[in-house]
């Protein structure tokens, strides 16, 4: 009986072992480039962006909550109107979107650059000045907004 169970012990261990092992990082980067799904036509210009989402649900109160990455026609211009750091490539935002009172909430926002690496740096020229804020004419926010609760089918075929 003891070696019965010894032997259940390897080999119930055994598939763990010789197994690679991802890494923080690993998952961090895969969750940056790999998933997102448009979400609506870019908007157009020089301060223009393409917004992608990610992981989206309806949450008990009705509400939408997503991932949101933001990635700017133009980043020299992007990122000065929104005042980050230099080198950032692309924003993601996780949000809370009550389509019924037309409020978002951001609960987090990351930078990153080129690299996928973090970038640190103030995001709060990307977040309203509360927390939970209504939709603003213009923002990323209305884009968001648009996309997700007045007309979720925006996309051309072809960009589905």
């Amino acid at each position: 009986m003891k070696h019965l169970f010894a032997l259940l012990v390897v080999l119930f261990a055994a598939p763990v072992f010789g197994q690679d092992i991802k890494t923080g990082d690993a998952k961090a980067e895969n969750f940056t480039t790999q998933n997102w799904s448009k979400l609506g036509p870019a908007t157009g210009g020089p301060k223009g962006f393409t917004i992608h989402s990610r992981d989206i649900r309806l949450n008990s109160k009705g509400q939408y909550e997503l991932w949101v990455k933001v990635i700017p026609a133009n980043a020299e211009v992007f990122n000065r109107r929104y005042d980050l750091p230099k080198n950032t490539a692309f924003v993601l935002q996780y949000a809370t979107v009550d389509c019924a009172k037309k409020v978002l909430l951001f609960e987090k926002t990351s930078l990153y650059d080129a690299a996928n690496a973090i970038v640190v740096g103030r995001v709060t020229g990307l977040t309203p000045a509360s927390r939970k804020d209504s939709v603003k004419p213009g923002s990323i926010g209305e884009s968001v907004y648009k996309n997700v609760c007045v007309d979720p089918t925006t996309l051309p075929k072809g960009e589905q």
